[in-house]
């Protein structure tokens, strides 16, 4: 079995098994570890299946493992719905978080894509507000949300921005998902990273891009052939190619949320 590590530290979660899902449940009532059952109710995910996301959401809130915590987190955001984050018993775990905890949930809270998070990134902003690195770790990520920065300036205050979104939520549908302040669409993201990859690929330079590749290959359940560090050649060029010809293939919503092709 693939470490916790490799599972979380990937731009994705890894190819789907070759395991039926009442085998893989099976294997999550035999776990004897939570790291296990963690990497199986990744399995289980991926097979379009999310029937054990309170399980998830009971494991995140009582591990005392913050790697496993950790892995929790990007998972959650991963297959959360507008529905899993209205409820606050799903982040108790935040009453206790240490400044680590934070900055992880804050930044995986973008792949959320959703404008539900906002509230608890607020709420952690005020009551982190004396510590300066997590303040702008969480700042940066309600900006990415939903880009108060242009709108009302670098210097808002904690209810400046509560009010921005307040009325950034009036001119917007909550009911959709949204990726930088657009609704979330493969096809975007696609064109964004091919941008990227032409220009890296003139000079044979690293893609330098992150999220994007990430997103996409955990939306479509298709790793992007390469991330942050692959350098862009000639040869790898055309795989990139063939990679969104690939997702072209496919039906793709404007404005839902995906996990490995199945819309949540």
């Amino acid at each position: 079995m693939r470490s916790h590590e490799n599972v979380t530290d990937s731009i994705w979660f890894g190819e789907k098994g070759p395991l039926s899902k009442a085998e893989i449940k099976d294997h999550i009532l035999k776990s004897s570890t939570e790291t296990e059952v963690l990497f199986h109710l990744i399995e289980l995910f991926k097979s379009g299946d999310f029937t054990q996301k309170p399980l998830l959401i009971q494991l995140m809130n009582r591990t005392q493992d913050d790697d496993v915590l950790n892995g929790c987190i990007q998972v959650f955001f991963s297959v959360a719905t507008h529905e899993d984050l209205k409820e606050p018993t799903h982040f108790y775990f935040l009453s206790q978080a240490t400044e680590d905890i934070v900055h992880n949930f804050t930044s995986a809270a973008i792949t959320s894509l959703s404008l539900e998070i906002i509230p608890y990134l607020l709420a952690l902003l005020e009551e982190w507000e004396e510590i300066s690195e997590t303040n702008m770790v969480i700042r940066d990520s309600i900006d990415y949300l939903i880009g108060f920065e242009k709108e009302i300036g670098v210097e808002a205050n904690l209810d400046e921005i509560g009010e921005y979104y307040f009325t950034y939520c009036q001119a917007n549908d909550p009911e959709k998902y949204y990726f930088q302040q657009t609704l979330a669409f493969p096809g975007d993201l696609t064109k964004k990273m091919m941008e990227s990859v032409m220009i890296a690929a003139t000079h044979e330079e690293p893609l330098k891009m992150e999220l994007i590749p990430s997103l996409l290959s955990i939306w479509t359940g298709e790793k992007v052939p390469g991330d942050y560090f692959t350098i862009i050649s000639k040869e790898n060029y055309k795989e990139f190619i063939h990679y969104v010809n690939g997702l072209q293939g496919k039906e793709w919503a404007r404005g839902h949320k995906y996990f490995y092709g199945y819309k949540l």
